[in-house]
């Protein structure tokens, strides 16, 4: 018996699963100079749909402000779906083919606007 409760206490380990009453680790710090980055690539690649900042309204009603598309959208799927060009979101949105670095920004810029 106890060496199954050893193998199954191995196992959340292992896997990087959480237990009941653990805590998930923090997330490392954000590259400041990737977020203003990212911030330029939002300005020039997005914000002619997408409210910027902690803006509640975007300039298009049917693109959500920028500060909500990482409560829509896993943040690595979303910069891989730039990256590969595919389009995502609104009906009206643009299919983009960013390069990686402008990607990585974005989501980096994304995600600051979450803390």
């Amino acid at each position: 018996m106890k060496l199954a409760l050893l193998l199954i206490a191995a196992l959340f380990g292992a896997s990087g699963c959480a237990g009941p009453g653990s805590v998930a680790a923090p997330e490392a710090p954000l590259d400041p100079q990737l977020v203003s980055t990212g911030r330029d690539v939002a300005v020039i690649r997005c914000s002619r749909c997408h409210g910027l900042g902690d803006l509640a309204q975007s300039p298009n009603p049917s693109a959500p402000p920028m500060v909500e598309l990482l409560k829509r959208y896993d943040a690595e799927m979303l910069a891989s779906d730039l990256i590969d060009g595919i389009r995502v979101g609104h009906d009206e949105m643009p299919e983009f083919d960013l390069q990686v670095i402008e990607a990585d920004a974005l989501v980096a810029y994304l995600k600051s606007l979450q803390r």
